[in-house]
C-alpha cells in the first residue's frame, strides 16, 4: 500500500543526515523534495527524525499549495538571494565604464576624458586616496587605485554626494586658485557626466542596474570664470625672432611655432600631422583623423589656405623630410591613443622654454600661439571666421574666448561737429 507524500509517515523514511565532503556527518536532518521535474533538497534544522518528518511534510504540501518560489523563498530563502545575485545585473563604476567601451560612439580620447573624469569624482565622493599617491607605487599600485574606484556601487554615488563633494572640493581652494578650481570641478562633472549620457541610456539600462535618480541628475555647474583671452603676445616680433634665431638652430621646433601660431593647429594635431596633409599644388593644408591620430572631434576636420610663404617654406622642409611627419623624431611612431605623451616631445619642450624666454608666461605658451591667431583673425575678419579657422565646434565657444580685439577702436563724434577754430 502506497503512502502519501503528504503524511508524515512517507517522509519518516525520507529524511536524513547528510554526509558531508570531509566524511563529517551533519548534526541535523534533511530532505530532497521533488516536484514537477524539479529537486532540491530542504535543511530541516533538527536532530529529531520525528520533527524533521513533520516539517519535511509540511514543505511539501506548502509546495503543492504555493509552487517553487514561494517554497523557497520561504524555506530556503539564501537559495533566493543567491540567484538574485547570480543574475542581477552589475552596478559598479567599472561595470559602467565596460558598457560604455561597449556602446560608447565618443572618440577614444574623449571617451577616455569621461572615464577620468568620473574615477576622480569617484575619489572625492567615497574619500578614497588620491591616484597620484597609488602612482607612486608604480603600474601596479595604479592599477590598485583603479580597482578600488571600480569596484564602488554607482548606487552610492547620490547627486546629494556629488554635491557636497563638489562644495568641499572649491572650498579648499584659495582665492588665488579659486578661477582655476571652478573650471576644474566643472569640467570633471561635464566629462564624468558624459557617461550617462541620454543616448546611451536605452543601452546601458540593458546592462546595468542603473540607480534613480542617475549620479549627476540635478547636480549643478558652477558659473564659469571668464574664458576672454587678452592679447600679451607681439605675433610680428616673435615670428621674426624665430626666423632668426629658431629657424636654423631647431627647425622642428620652429615647424611647430609655424603650425600653431599662423595655421592655429593643436599641439597633438602637429605631433601626428603628416607630409600627406599638404597639397601644394592647391596651396591647402588638410586636417583630418589619420590612422595615428584622430582629431578632438569631428568639427576639426577642415581645410587651411596656406599662404604663399607658408607653402615656400614647408615645401622647402617637405623636400628634405625622411619620414612621413612634418615634425622629425625620434620617438616611437605608435598611435599614442588616449595617452596625453607627445611623439616630438623634445621639439616641444624646447620651443615652450624659447617661448618663456620670448614673455610668453602662460601655462600652455604654445597653445597661446593659436589663441593669438584666433584674435587676430576675430578682430580682422570677424567671430565667424576666427571659428572656421580654429574648427570651433560651436561658435559660443569662440565668441567666449575671442571678443577681444586687437584694435582698440576710438570714439568719435567726427569731425563736422566739433566747433571751426
Amino acid at each position: 500500500m502506497a503512502i502519501a507524500r503528504t503524511t508524515v509517515a512517507y517522509w519518516r523514511r525520507k529524511v536524513l543526515k547528510v554526509t558531508g565532503r570531509g566524511g563529517i556527518e551533519s548534526p541535523h536532518f534533511s530532505a530532497r523534495i521533488g516536484h514537477q521535474k524539479r529537486r532540491e533538497r530542504f535543511p530541516l534544522l533538527t536532530p529529531n527524525k520525528e520533527a524533521a518528518a513533520v516539517k519535511a511534510a509540511q514543505i511539501f504540501g506548502f509546495l503543492l499549495d504555493n509552487g517553487w518560489d514561494a517554497t523557497l523563498k520561504k524555506y530556503k530563502p539564501h537559495v533566493v538571494r543567491e540567484l538574485q545575485a547570480e543574475h542581477a545585473k552589475p552596478h559598479s563604476v567599472g561595470a559602467l565604464i565596460e558598457a560604455n567601451q561597449k556602446y560608447s560612439t565618443a572618440r577614444e580620447q574623449s571617451l577616455h576624458a569621461y572615464v577620468k573624469a568620473l574615477r576622480r569624482v569617484v575619489a572625492g565622493v567615497m574619500q578614497i586616496e588620491d591616484g597620484q599617491k597609488y602612482q607612486s607605487r608604480g603600474a601596479c599600485g595604479t592599477e590598485v587605485w583603479r580597482q578600488r574606484i571600480d569596484a564602488v556601487s554607482l548606487h552610492d554615488l547620490t547627486p546629494g554626494k556629488i554635491q557636497t563633494w563638489k562644495q568641499e572640493f572649491l572650498q579648499k581652494a584659495n582665492r588665488a586658485s579659486k578661477r582655476q578650481a571652478v573650471t576644474t570641478v566643472n569640467s570633471l562633472i561635464r566629462n564624468a557626466k558624459a557617461l550617462f549620457s541620454k543616448k546611451l541610456l536605452p543601452f546601458l539600462e540593458r546592462d546595468l542596474d542603473l540607480p534613480a535618480p542617475l549620479p549627476f541628475e540635478g547636480v549643478p555647474m558652477e558659473k564659469p570664470p571668464s574664458q576672454r583671452y587678452r592679447s600679451r603676445i607681439d605675433a610680428k616680433k616673435i615670428l621674426a625672432n624665430a626666423y632668426d634665431g629658431l629657424k636654423d638652430e631647431h627647425p622642428e621646433a620652429y615647424k611647430i611655432l609655424l603650425l600653431a601660431g599662423v595655421c592655429g593647429l593643436r599641439v597633438s594635431e602637429i605631433d601626428w600631422l603628416p607630409w600627406a596633409a599638404f597639397d601644394f599644388q592647391a596651396g591647402i593644408l588638410e586636417i583630418q583623423d589619420t590612422e595615428h591620430h584622430q582629431l578632438k572631434s569631428e568639427d576639426s576636420t577642415g581645410e587651411l589656405a596656406l599662404s604663399e610663404d607658408m607653402q615656400v617654406i614647408f615645401k622647402t622642409y617637405a623636400e628634405q623630410a625622411t619620414g612621413e611627419f612634418v615634425i622629425e623624431s625620434n620617438g616611437t611612431v605608435k598611435r599614442s591613443g588616449a595617452t596625453r605623451s607627445y611623439r616630438c616631445q623634445r621639439h616641444i619642450d624646447v620651443l615652450k622654454t624659447w617661448l618663456r624666454d620670448q614673455g610668453i608666461k602662460a601655462q600652455k605658451p604654445i597653445h597661446e600661439l593659436r589663441k593669438e591667431i584666433g584674435s587676430v583673425i576675430a578682430s580682422e575678419e570677424g567671430i565667424f571666421a576666427a571659428s572656421r579657422y580654429l574648427r570651433h565646434s560651436d561658435i559660443r565657444i569662440t565668441s567666449a574666448i575671442y571678443a577681444d580685439q586687437k584694435k582698440r577702436i576710438t570714439p568719435s563724434i567726427g569731425d563736422s561737429l566739433l566747433p571751426l577754430s
